[in-house]
């Protein structure tokens, strides 16, 4: 006797693991890609989502991250750095200036005439002094100094065959001329000083002018004469018979801190 057929076993088919995703191969056709690639060169999938970056981005710049650390603590390093090296220079400029400051004072050295002292290098006495002898009083001789007799003399320029002596004011030895009179030619302006400030005040920074090295500085009065703006005393360096020779001496007038010197004609 011949059962029937049963029914057929039951094959049972592999079950495919589950897709997981790796960051470093496309979730398309699992090409290997680098970890900050945008797109896949086979398939051309985006690999990182709009909108988002990849994780390891997000998770690199957490406080609890090595990477964020080190940064920090070489911004740091940075700062002291910059620091030092201000705080270095600073210190080097004010005992630069602190050395100069000292070096460049020498004492001379002196000898004593009775209680006075008189310093010996550097300086000369004038030829005259007289000192009067003690008389066992104990008092200390007091030094006797000529009194000057010279006559200042004044300088004379030359107009044609015609020799004119130019006046002025007289300070020590800074002379502070005046314009000749009938003579037209090239200064070097200086200075220019409203009248209702006086004439004195220009005659002061004539003679500062002139303490600064410049020589033939005078005053002027900007009225009577048709080249210069009226209302004005002027400070004037150098009488010159051509704009050449003047302008020969306009870089000593701004050497001497006059920078906006210029030169003018002064004509009647």
């Amino acid at each position: 006797m011949t059962e029937p057929p049963g029914d057929a076993p039951v094959v049972e088919q592999p079950v495919e693991p589950a897709f997981v995703p790796d960051p470093y191969h496309c979730y398309r056709c699992r090409s290997p890609h680098d970890p900050f690639q945008e797109y896949c060169l086979e398939c051309g999938a985006r690999l990182v989502p709009l909108g988002g970056g990849s994780v390891w981005r997000r998770d690199s710049w957490t406080r609890d991250s090595p990477l964020w650390f080190w940064a920090t603590l070489l911004a740091l390093l940075l700062i002291a750095l910059v620091t030092g090296a201000i705080v270095l220079a600073a210190t080097d400029d004010d005992g630069g200036k602190a050395k100069r400051q000292t070096t460049g004072q020498a004492a001379l050295p002196t000898s004593t005439i009775g209680s006075l002292s008189v310093p010996t290098t550097g300086t000369t006495l004038p030829p005259t002094l007289t000192i009067a002898p003690t008389t066992g009083t104990g008092t200390t001789p007091i030094p006797t100094f000529p009194t000057p007799t010279t006559t200042p003399t004044f300088p004379t320029t030359t107009s044609g065959t015609t020799t004119v002596t130019t006046t002025g004011t007289t300070t020590g030895t800074r002379t502070v001329i005046a314009w000749p009179a009938n003579r037209d030619g090239y200064t070097v302006i200086l200075k220019s000083l409203p009248q209702s400030r006086g004439k004195a005040a220009a005659e002061a920074e004539a003679r500062r002018a002139i303490g600064k090295g410049l020589r033939q500085v005078g005053v002027l009065n900007s009225s009577l004469y048709s080249t210069l703006n009226a209302g004005y005393w002027v400070v004037f360096n150098g009488i010159h018979d051509t704009e050449s020779q003047a302008n020969a001496g306009l870089p000593a007038a701004r050497a001497a801190a006059y920078t906006t010197a210029y030169v003018q004609r002064v004509e009647e």
